[in-house]
C-alpha cells in the first residue's frame, strides 16, 4: 500500500502500526501518546460545541483510553503505559493534563519539526524520505564534529529526541495538515460523559492514595477507600492479564538467551550482540513498587448520561480497564 492509500484508506491502528515500522517498543511511548491524543481529538472536534470545557476534556481522556484498547498489536502491559503521565512514574494523564498536551502539539511540530525540514521538503523527495532524511541530520547534528564522523543512529533515538515527528509523519503533508486524511472513527461513537465536573477523574483515583515505598508496613495497608477504611493488598489483586503477559514474555525472552549461548562460536559475536539488542527491547517494562507488591488501581472511565436533567450512571464496558500501576 502506498503513503497516500495508507494515511487515506487506512484505519488509525494501521496508519501507527505501519509509522512505527510494524512494531511497538517502549521508547515510542510519549511520541505515540501524541498521536492517539490527535485522533482522540480528531474523533470529537464536531462534538465540542454541544461539551462544556471539563466535558470536553472529559471525552478527550476517555476517546484516547478506547483508541489505544484498539492497538492490539501492542501487548496489554504496554497499552496501559501510554497514557501514564511519565515512564517512570506511572500515574496515568489527568483530563486536563491530556486536553494541554494535545492543544500544543500543533505548535511543537511547527517549530521542532516543520521550521527545520523545509529545505528537505523543496528536495521533491516523497514524505517517508523527508522524514528519514530530517532524522539523520538532526541525529549527525547531536555528534561532535558533526559531518565528519559516520555513525549508526541508535534504534528508536527519534522517538525520544524527536516526539513530535510521529505525529508530523502520520498527520502531515509537507507544511500542512494532510487535508486527505481517513476519516477519524470513535471507538465509542455513543459516549457520554458527566454533567457535573467530577472532583477526581477517572473516579477510581480518588479511592486510593499510593504511598511511597517508605510507607510498607508488613500488613501491607496500601492505602485508604473513599469512605476511610484501610486496603489491603488482598483487597487489590493484581491484573492476571496484564501480569501473565509480562511474565510469559519474560519467560520466552529468558529461553531466547539460553539458546543464543548454545549457538555461541557457530554465528558471529555481532549477529549474537544483534540478537540480544532486540530481545532487550522486546522486554516488558521494569515494574514499579506498587507492581512488586501487588497493588492494583482501577482506573477504569466511568461515564454519566444526562436524562431530563437527571444522571444515570453507566459503565462503559468498551473502555473499562484494570491497570497494575
Amino acid at each position: 500500500m502506498t503513503e497516500e492509500e495508507l494515511s487515506t484508506r487506512s484505519t488509525f491502528p494501521e496508519r501507527l502500526k505501519s509509522a512505527i515500522g510494524g512494531a511497538y517498543f517502549p521508547a515510542m511511548r510519549r511520541a505515540v501518546q501524541t498521536c492517539v491524543l490527535l485522533e482522540a481529538n480528531r474523533c470529537l472536534e464536531s462534538r465540542y460545541s454541544v461539551l462544556r470545557p471539563f466535558q470536553r476534556k472529559i471525552a478527550l481522556y476517555d476517546t484516547s483510553v478506547d483508541i489505544i484498547n484498539t492497538l492490539d498489536y501492542i501487548p496489554l502491559y504496554h497499552r496501559i503505559s501510554i497514557m501514564f503521565r511519565t515512564a517512570s512514574g506511572k500515574l496515568p494523564l489527568s483530563p486536563e493534563l491530556a486536553w494541554r498536551r494535545m492543544k500544543v502539539t500543533e505548535k511543537e511540530i511547527m517549530k521542532a519539526i516543520i521550521e527545520k525540514l523545509e529545505p528537505l521538503l523543496e528536495k521533491g523527495i516523497s514524505h517517508e524520505e523527508v522524514c528519514q532524511e530530517f532524522i539523520k541530520e538532526q541525529y549527525d547534528s547531536t555528534l561532535p564534529n558533526s559531518g565528519t564522523i559516520d555513525t549508526e543512529k541508535p534504534d528508536c533515538w527519534e522517538y525520544t529526541h524527536l516526539i513530535p515527528l510521529l505525529a508530523y509523519k502520520m498527520y502531515y503533508s509537507g507544511k500542512k495538515v494532510n487535508p486527505n486524511l481517513a476519516p477519524a472513527v470513535d471507538p465509542n461513537p455513543h459516549r457520554v460523559v458527566p454533567n457535573k465536573k467530577p472532583d477526581v477523574y477517572p473516579p477510581e483515583l480518588g479511592k486510593i492514595d499510593i504511598p511511597q515505598q517508605a510507607d510498607i508496613s508488613e500488613e501491607r495497608v496500601i492505602g485508604k477507600s473513599s469512605n476511610g477504611s484501610a486496603l489491603s493488598s488482598s483487597d487489590l489483586s493484581p491484573s492476571s492479564r496484564a501480569a501473565g503477559e509480562r511474565c510469559s514474555m519474560l519467560k520466552e525472552v529468558r529461553e531466547h538467551l539460553v539458546l543464543l549461548k548454545d549457538f555461541e562460536g557457530v554465528i558471529s559475536d555481532a549477529e549474537i550482540k544483534k540478537r540480544k539488542r532486540e530481545l532487550f527491547k522486546s522486554l516488558p517494562p521494569a515494574p514499579s513498587v506498587a507492581v512488586a507488591e501487588g497493588w492494583k488501581i482501577n482506573v477504569s472511565p466511568k461515564g454519566y448520561v444526562k436524562q431530563d436533567d437527571t444522571e444515570t450512571k453507566r459503565t462503559k464496558e468498551v473502555c473499562k480497564t484494570e491497570v497494575v500501576c
